[in-house]
Formats: C-alpha cells, structure tokens, sequence
C-alpha cells in the first residue's frame, strides 16, 4: 500500500475489524504518529484544556453563566491541533487534497459509533459562495470517506473567513445558519460534524437552529479541538 500522506510504500495491519467491513489502511503508522489524538482529563462540554481537579474549561463556566436557559451542546473532538494536523488541514480544505481524507476515516468512523450511533448526522454547511470558491464542502468529504450517512438541513450566509478573525470578532458574530429541510426534525437526536472546533460559536449557532426546528438533542463531532 502507498501511504496517501508522504507516498511511501508500507505493509497495512491485519484486524478482524478491516476484514469484515472491507476497509483499509491509507496511512502509514509513521505519518499517524504524527496527529496526536486527545487524551487525559478535558472539559465535559467542549473537550478543551481544564486545569486539575476541575470538570469544565474557563472559556464553558463563563458561557453556562451567562446562557443558563440555552440547552448545553457537548462536543466531542479527536485530535489535537498541532503543527502537523494544521499542515494536513491546509493541504487537504485549502489545496483541495480530497484523498486526505482518507487519513482520519476510520478514527471519525469509530468515534461516531462509540457516542453518536443512531444520532442523524448533520454536517456543518459552508456558503453557496464558499462553496463555489472551493468546490467542495471538507466536512461532507469527511463523512463519505468514513461511511457515514448525513442529511442536509441547514443553510450559512456568506461571511468572512472564520480563519481571518480573532476570538472576540468569532464570538460577537451574527447567527449564520437558517433551516432548509423540507419538513421539521422529528424530536431526534443530532450531531452536528464539522472539522475544527475553536470557539463553539459555530456548533452553537447551528444547534440553536435545529433545536428551533424541533430537535430534541444536539450535540457535536469535531475532527479537530484547536
């Protein structure tokens, strides 16, 4: 096999779990050591930094104060972004790499199953713009290379890109999504997919929307926790 991320030919692993379900290995375990997967004590909503002793992140204690009547959103997240995983997402959302993909399908795959199985999948959208400019949504290629059914529902304006704007700027942004579905959501269970989780605001504004659509719980699976 040909490793999709250095190109350098290697032997795959033999589990029970690739035979049955036909998957195999597009990495090398070289590369994988690369990304570093989120481990230990993190925060019980947004899976970020949490000092000793302590259940919630700084940044979630303030947001519960002031929104204690909002339904909380847990997000779950897998890798850390560092240096590496910046450079992969650079390659693969800014270059246009799809086959990148590839790299994280099984960990998004197995990550699904062990908290959201039986949630329906809702990817974050871009703009009809954005969308045009880059000629495919990264979170809906995500998805589809881990074999992960989706719908879409929700709709985003055209903004400025989250990555030019600063944490104050991101927070104090107007809502951007709007419901599209063809029928209200049927008091079901959501997770919402996106690829890089910063500051909530974009889960957040999203799951408002399809709470306002009749969902009965919103939570959200991101690849990485910056």
């Amino acid at each position: 096999m040909i490793c999709v991320y250095c190109g350098v030919q290697f032997v795959g692993k033999f589990s029970l779990h690739k035979l049955f379900f036909q998957s195999k290995e597009t990495v090398c375990s070289q590369c994988l050591t690369k990304f570093k997967k989120i481990a230990g004590p993190v925060c019980e909503t947004c899976c970020g930094y949490i000092n000793d002793n302590q259940k919630y992140c700084q940044n979630c204690i303030e947001y519960r104060k002031l929104n204690p009547n909002k339904p909380l959103v847990i997000n779950k997240s897998i890798f850390h972004y560092n240096d590496e995983i910046k450079e992969w997402l650079n390659y693969f959302k800014f270059c246009g790499d799809v086959q990148l993909a590839s790299l994280f399908a099984e960990h998004l795959r197995e990550y699904y199953e062990n908290s959201f199985e039986n949630y329906k999948i809702v990817p974050v959208p871009l703009s009809d713009e954005r969308l045009k400019e880059r000629g495919f949504n990264q979170v809906e290629v995500l998805a589809q290379h881990a074999g992960l059914k989706f719908t879409n529902c929700l709709k985003r304006l055209h903004t400025e890109k989250q990555s030019k704007l600063n944490r104050f700027e991101r927070l104090s942004r107007e809502q951007v999504f709007s419901f599209c579905g063809q029928e209200k959501i049927d008091n079901e269970s959501i997770v919402l997919l996106d690829d890089i989780y910063t500051t909530g605001k974009t889960v957040r504004d999203a799951a408002a929307i399809l709470f306002q659509n009749g969902a009965a719980k919103v939570n959200s699976l991101t690849l990485i926790r910056a």
